[in-house]
């Protein structure tokens, strides 16, 4: 069982091990493509770019390096909503974690579903294409302390292309959690903006934040984010935003998230990144 966020009857280390076995579980559909109907459809909805399709769609995408030299100026979200998060933990850190992520602030009032709009807004980060849409896939349960529950979890999400490593595609993978089960399967369709195989420009809002009633749950609803790149589809840092946001998100982090094995964590999008955590070289580095 859990304790403070570690496993009863583990280590530090263990209990690391572990939480990456239960990360990769999680999200090993997305090392490779699914098509509608595959597996339960009763339980996960996804549509991928067909293998045809590809070579065609990621023709003209700029090389990972260019983002090195002109960084990207939009975030996913409106800085001014993140409420607090962290950088994408590596696999060098004390507690790694696959994808940095982002938590936003309360809303001001109750929403209904249906007013779509008034949800927070989701940007491409860059011009790309969008190669996989994930409409509803079920994540495991998570213990809420502020409930004294377990709470269902289904997530929704979106891979956008948008550069290019050895010739294969570099996506930014937009793992989009609200901490919830609505119930239906296509309850999250009106918050996705987009189709698969779309082109998109940067700065296009490609998708809403869905964020529960409940404040003690939307509390844990947030964004994991992270690059997935070339032709073995590494899971990568998204280090690919420029110093403004890099440092406006890092003072958003809290003293929960923001530290590492005690340590508070500098301005970054990847900290103590393995090899080929690194999207613009293969080296470890401590921050990027």
């Amino acid at each position: 069982m859990l304790r403070g966020g570690m496993i009863a009857g583990t280590t530090d280390e263990e209990t690391s091990v572990s939480q990456m076995l239960l990360w990769w579980v999680t999200y090993l559909p997305l090392l490779t493509p699914l098509a509608v109907g595959s597996g339960d459809a009763a339980v996960n909805r996804s549509r991928t770019l067909p293998s045809r399709e590809r070579k065609a769609a990621f023709a003209g995408l700029p090389d990972i390096e260019t983002f090195q030299g002109s960084r990207s100026d939009r975030f996913l979200v409106d800085l001014k909503q993140v409420r607090t998060g962290h950088p994408y933990k590596g696999v060098r850190a004390e507690r790694p974690h696959t994808g940095a992520h982002i938590y936003f602030r309360p809303l001001l009032k109750r929403l209904k579903a249906t007013d779509v709009q008034r949800y927070p807004a989701i940007y491409a980060v860059a011009d790309g294409v969008v190669t996989r849409i994930d409409y509803s896939f079920r994540l495991r349960e998570i213990y809420v302390s502020a409930l004294k529950r377990r709470v269902a979890n289904r997530r929704y999400g979106i891979g956008l292309a948008f550069a290019q490593m050895d010739g294969a595609p570099v996506e930014m993978h937009y793992s989009i959690e609200p901490f919830v089960d609505p119930g239906d399967v296509k309850f999250y369709d009106p918050f996705i903006l987009i189709r698969v195989g779309q082109r998109v420009k940067k700065g296009q809002v490609i998708a809403r934040m869905y964020l529960p009633d409940d404040p003690r749950v939307a509390e844990n609803s947030h964004i994991h984010f992270n690059l997935l790149g070339g032709r073995r589809r590494h899971f990568q840092s998204p280090s690919i935003f420029d110093e403004r946001i890099v440092r406006a998100f890092h003072a958003s982090w809290d003293r929960r998230r923001g530290v590492d094995g005690g340590v508070r964590m500098p301005p970054c999008m990847g900290y103590r990144l393995g090899r080929d955590e690194n999207p613009f070289q293969q080296r470890a580095v401590d921050r990027l």
